[in-house]
């Protein structure tokens, strides 16, 4: 029994251990924690052990609900430790170490989401090492009541929604075409004005072309023209010429039989005539 007794009454605890002994049979929980080493203890008695070092709290794809009502995913760890000097008041409130991590665990919940509502869809991107600094400020607050440091924090994944990162998308390629179209458009315009230019002297050039050209048809149609005036008005004064008594005293049928003697010697193909018998071959006196 001596040695039952003696065996009950030590209890060891490791170097990453901190407990608060606890008498089973008086029901009695003792205020002063216990570092690592062996220690005794009413027979039967226990230790309410809480880690000594600082452990790892990981929310992944955690879904929260932003300033805009877009719901956010985030990935957050951070490491806790309980406050040694307030394990009495944290093992009287929760118990033991599991059901102390349990509400460690909906606390950090908490912080996350209310950190996650001070903040539009687009600070996020922006504004990250503040929402990374606000959510710890939010955390620290709300362990301060639960006697736990953290320290570590991370935020290190930030997810918006599909839809709304296609939307930005989107606006980010139309904001980038408009930036593209402002900046080609002094050079469009340029290139416009020079084509513009480059008509305007291609059709000067083609106007003084076809006014040049119409001067010149215009003055070659008029010397020919004057020069066949001047032949008719020659051969007019020959005819006359030809019919005045002083001249060469042709009849007006003799004249009219000269005139188509010329026109068939002139001709460049043969011309047949057919004339009366007997034919008058000649018409003078």
């Amino acid at each position: 029994m001596i040695i039952a007794l003696i065996a009950t009454s030590l209890k060891k605890l490791s170097s990453d251990q901190v407990g608060l002994k606890y008498d089973t049979i008086n029901k009695n929980l003792d205020e002063t924690p216990q570092k690592e080493g062996l220690h005794n203890g009413p027979p039967g008695f226990e230790f309410i052990i809480f880690p000594s070092v600082y452990k790892t709290l990981t929310f992944d794809d955690l879904r929260c609900l932003n300033k805009d009502g877009v719901i956010i995913t985030l990935d957050v760890s951070y490491q806790y430790k309980a406050q040694p000097a307030k394990l009495h008041e944290i093992a009287m409130n929760f118990k033991d170490y599991e059901g102390y991590k349990k509400v460690l665990q909906f606390t950090g919940e908490s912080a996350l989401h209310e950190a996650c509502s001070y903040f539009d869809t687009a600070q996020f991107q922006a504004e990250r090492v503040r929402f990374q600094e606000t959510v710890r400020n939010v955390t620290v607050r709300k362990y301060a009541t639960l006697y736990s440091d953290i320290t570590d924090l991370q935020v290190s994944n930030i997810a918006r929604p599909a839809e709304y990162e296609d939307a930005i998308r989107s606006k980010e390629r139309a904001r980038e075409d408009i930036e593209v179209a402002k900046n080609e458009r002094p050079r469009l315009l340029t290139e416009a004005m020079t084509k513009y230019r480059e008509a305007n002297t291609t059709a000067e050039i083609l106007i003084d072309k076809a006014e040049s050209e119409a001067r010149i048809l215009q003055n070659r149609a008029a010397q020919e023209a004057a020069a066949i005036i001047e032949q008719y008005q020659k051969e007019s004064e020959a005819y006359k010429e030809i019919l005045s008594p002083t001249g060469l005293g042709f009849t007006i049928d003799g004249f009219i039989s000269y005139m188509g003697v010329r026109v068939i010697s002139s001709a460049k193909n043969p011309v047949y005539i057919g004339m009366k018998s007997p034919a008058q071959t000649s018409y003078l006196p």
